[in-house]
């Protein structure tokens, strides 16, 4: 198309995608916005959990009451000998 927006003889004409080219451009760019805001919301998630636990109970994680949420390393490793016996 020329610059005046007039089509002239040599310029191929303008195409116009089909109903299913665009409704799958429309399925491809929401898939890659949600997935975007999906790993933006976990990578902040992951950040201010691991700076928020601090241990509340001395490191003695048996009657602790935050114990079944906790993710510090001495809490999962009574988890798993908890488990193991």
């Amino acid at each position: 198309m020329s610059p005046g927006g007039k089509h002239h003889a040599g310029d191929p004409p303008a195409r116009q995608p089909t109903r299913r080219q665009f409704l799958r451009g429309v399925a491809r760019n929401g898939g890659l916005g949600a997935l975007a805001v999906l790993g933006i919301f976990l990578g902040w998630r992951s950040r201010s959990t691991k700076r928020s636990e601090t241990c509340a109970n001395q490191g003695i994680c048996r009657g602790c009451p935050a114990f079944d949420g906790c993710g510090l390393p001495q809490a999962l490793s009574a988890k798993h000998a908890a488990a193991e016996s």
